[in-house]
């Protein structure tokens, strides 16, 4: 036998969540614009775990800039490690 379960959000808190979203995406779009991709959007691009960036950074295949302690990369950078898979 299956239940239903229904929830209902007020519509201010809908609102809110959907206004945080909107501002964090942005962010990331920012980011991307601007040509720098952190581990997160890295691994996006290369489609692999985020263990994976900092596994070839650790080894020396990805180049990367530290801003602080956050690792930034650029995508021809990324594209290299696809062309070059040693």
């Amino acid at each position: 036998m299956s239940a239903t379960l229904n929830v209902t959000f007020p519509d201010e808190l809908v609102e809110q969540i959907a206004r945080r979203t909107a501002g964090l995406l942005a962010e990331r779009e920012t980011e991307r614009a601007a040509g720098w991709l952190n581990a997160e959007q890295a691994a996006d691009y290369l489609a692999c775990p985020q263990s994976r960036i900092y596994d070839l950074v650790q080894i020396g295949r990805l180049r990367r800039k530290l801003d602080g302690r956050r690792l930034l990369f650029r995508a021809e950078w990324l594209d290299a490690v696809l062309r070059d898979p040693e």
